[in-house]
């Protein structure tokens, strides 16, 4: 038997396995189901998504370890969550490993040993072996059945110290590969040199096709015990914790070399554990590499970035608990800094929930783009959701055991509420998307494209009159632009010297509906932190209650309420907002408040009137930012951005279709060309503008499924590029009356 663990140790490949059951002999083994029932598949095969049943054995090996050290410490009582164990145990503040700035912190170095996930070859170049292996807990041969090898068991609902709670569980993993090794030696805490080690393999029973609907999963056991083989290992062979080694497993897309971006083991690691509460190594032996990677997550890689513009970290209450919202800017320097996004999040969906720092789901990018209007950070915006302290009721109704999508109730709908209007409040992100638009767009003085400007918009008003939108476009004047300026940093004093509220006053708030408040101040961000040394008021309390504050940024801050349902409108109430540094005078500060009637639409301004987007048209060739960033080629047409500041249309200059009519007009004369571009430009900009308008929302019923942001771009640009093809064929049909226009009937 010992030699037949040693070989099971180094075992990766299917034949290996089998040569090894083979080896034990049927004299000496029985098969039992997983989960302790036939009828397993359906339960093991809920996922859909290999990496979650990767990240499940992961955040299994991470509880393993929290696990240990909970007996290390005599099982103590007090540790409500694992990010408290975290902080306690292991000397990470707040548990949160994105406060330790230096990558060699000896905190994380340790820490990341005791978790290794790897990659063997298999002998299949697309379906590696993947083993994850824990210093941890360890389990005793009985526990196999109730634990590792158990189907929707209760082991940890009462252990708040662990991550596990709303998972399928570990054994959905077992679906993406054939034979699993699951190999464990528990931790007792003395010192004996040998202990016992439990092992088994899994494997799937194709049944018998005329007796049996289906296959199932079973696990080999020891037939004189009932249990899994167990022999006596010194530590130096295999210490205490769990091995599961998961042979010729089809782990999709993340086969890659772990050092790639997005198709790796690397990806998958910090992208479904996106603030895991311990660190944990990842290596490749594949090929013979040696390659290990330290995971620390994404919140820690981001907040720490050198690519960063901007930070945020916001506090709010939410229903009977509370989450927090982090979101970072990355900026638009280097090389294609458009794609840096993908290594963090998915381009299409950048906002994570969390729960415990795995991700339980995401939401698209429409929220970037059409919700908040903010379409030049699309693509540089991360948002992350924590929510380890939302209340078990908003969890159970949002999170799906696979992990692999959020449930589609009321619950989620006031979580992007919460999050829209969270986002909205922050100047910051109006002004970044403003300097990113400008970094695009630059004012065209020419009479002539002003000119096409206002031809194009009143063709725009026709059409939105016409489909019944009741809304407008105007155009600016010739060099108007607008410009946004970033604050001046307000230098740090201790003790603070000022607090001020900066919102004008009195504050206009809608019945059931989020707000903001925003102030300025010289005292240390921290003060905003902690509940001793600031406090919020709303007077009367039945107007409303505060909700939450956001990280104070170079002296300026926001501060979170929300109206009641039941306030009147026409009612009035005051907001107090008090800074208390230790043995110093209180400085506070308020403005009023006054309940006024929502706008039914959103597109109405201050006054309830409709507002008139501005609407600029471009040019672009290949030399242009918009067109490298966006990696545009020839069959590219163009693109429209609705941002706060109007609607932006840029059409590429470098279009084959619209490139062939210029090499025509070219062997006429310069005016020529001009006149053919101008057409092109009124044309294609006028239909890039009606496809933008028609959102995929418009025409799907609540039955139908929804469709991606990124499938609708696809649409978008093949839609687009038969335009291109018809315009580009009715102006050559009229060549010669286009070219011949003279520039006083271009500018009428």
């Amino acid at each position: 038997m010992e030699q037949i663990f040693k070989d099971l140790l180094i075992a990766h490949k299917a034949e290996e396995v089998r040569r090894i059951i083979i080896k034990i002999g049927k004299s000496k083994m029985r098969w039992d189901a997983v989960g302790n029932r036939k009828n397993n598949l359906a339960t093991i095969n809920i996922g859909t998504d290999p990496a979650s049943g990767v990240t499940e054995r992961i955040t299994n090996a991470i509880d393993a370890v929290l696990e240990k050290e909970w007996k290390i410490k005599e099982e103590p009582t007090d540790i409500k969550s694992p990010r408290k164990a975290s902080e306690i145990w292991y000397g990470i503040p707040d548990g949160r490993i994105s406060k330790i700035e230096d990558a060699l912190d000896n905190r994380i170095q340790d820490l990341s040993d005791k978790i290794q996930v790897t990659l063997f070859d298999s002998g299949k170049d697309t379906k590696p072996t993947v083993e994850i292996r824990d210093k941890g807990i360890g389990l005793e041969p009985e526990q196999f059945s109730e634990t590792i090898l158990d189907l929707n068991g209760n082991n940890k609902i009462g252990k708040l110290h662990l991550m596990g709670a709303y998972g399928q569980g570990g054994s959905t993993a077992l679906s993406y590969n054939n034979l699993t090794i699951i190999i464990s030696k528990p931790f007792f805490g003395d010192q004996r040199k040998k202990k016992k080690v439990a092992f088994t393999i899994v494997r799937i029973n194709e049944g018998d096709i005329n007796k049996d609907k289906h296959e199932w999963y079973e696990y080999m056991v020891d037939k004189s015990t009932g249990q899994p083989f167990t022999l006596e290992i010194d530590d130096d062979v295999f210490e205490p914790g769990t091995l599961v080694r998961h042979i010729m497993m089809d782990i999709g897309k993340y086969k890659g070399v772990i050092t790639t971006q997005t198709n790796s083991l690397w990806y998958l690691a910090h992208n479904y554990l996106f603030d895991p509460i311990i660190p944990f190594t990842i290596s490749d032996r594949r090929n013979d590499r040696n390659v290990n990677r330290t995971v620390t997550g994404n919140n820690r890689l981001l907040t720490n970035n050198p690519n960063l513009d901007y930070f945020n970290e916001i506090s709010l209450t939410f229903k009977d608990g509370s989450l927090k919202i982090y979101y970072w800017i990355l900026n638009t320097t280097g090389e294609n800094p458009k794609n840096r996004i993908s290594g963090y999040a998915s381009v299409s969906n950048p906002i994570i929930i969390c729960f415990n720092g795995q991700k339980q789901g995401t939401l698209g990018n429409g929220i970037i783009k059409n919700d908040l209007k903010l379409p030049f950070l699309d693509r540089y915006i991360i948002v992350q959701i924590e929510a380890d302290n939302m209340d078990n009721d908003s969890k159970r109704q949002i999170f799906s055991s696979t992990r692999e999508s959020l449930r589609d109730t009321s619950i989620l709908a006031d979580l992007k509420k919460l999050t829209i209007d969270t986002l909205k409040e922050d100047d910051n992100l109006v002004r970044l998307d403003s300097e990113r638009r400008q970094r695009y767009f630059t004012k065209d003085d020419t009479q002539v494209l002003d000119s096409l400007k206002k031809r194009l918009a009143r063709r725009i008003n026709s059409f939105l009159s016409s489909s019944g939108q009741g809304t407008s476009v105007t155009t600016s004047t010739l060099g108007e632009t607008a410009k946004s300026e970033k604050l001046p940093e307000i230098t740090i004093e201790d003790p603070p010297s000022f607090f001020e509220i900066v919102t004008k006053s009195p504050k206009e708030v809608y019945p059931n509906k989020t707000f903001s408040i925003k102030f300025k101040t010289d005292a240390h961000p921290n003060y905003f932190a902690q509940a001793e040394t600031f406090a919020a008021f709303i007077d009367p309390q039945s107007f409303g209650s505060f909700t939450g504050t956001a990280r104070v940024n170079n002296g300026y801050g926001i501060a979170y309420f929300k109206v009641n349902e039941e306030t009147d409108i026409g009612e009035t109430g005051e907001i107090s907002l008090e800074l208390r540094p230790p043995r110093l005078k209180t400085i506070s500060a308020s403005v009023d408040l006054i309940a006024v009637e929502s706008p039914e639409n959103s597109d109405t301004d201050d006054n309830g009137k409709n507002k008139s987007p501005n609407i600029e048209v471009s040019f672009v060739d290949k030399n242009s930012a918009i067109y490298q960033d966006n990696d545009w080629d020839n069959t590219n047409v163009g693109e429209v951005a609705n941002s706060q500041d109007g609607v932006f249309i840029s059409i590429s200059e470098e279009n084959k279709n619209l490139t062939k009519l210029v090499a025509k007009a070219q062997r006429q004369n310069d005016q020529a060309v001009q006149n053919i571009k101008n057409k092109y430009l009124e044309h294609i900009s006028f239909y890039a503008f009606m496809l933008d308008q028609n959102k995929p929302e418009k025409f799907l019923s609540e039955e139908d499924n929804e469709l991606s942001d990124g499938v609708y771009q696809k649409i978008k640009e093949s839609e687009l590029r038969n335009a291109s093809e018809t315009v580009c064929g009715m102006i050559n049909d009229f060549f010669e009356l286009i070219i011949t226009e003279s520039i006083e009937s271009e500018t009428e």
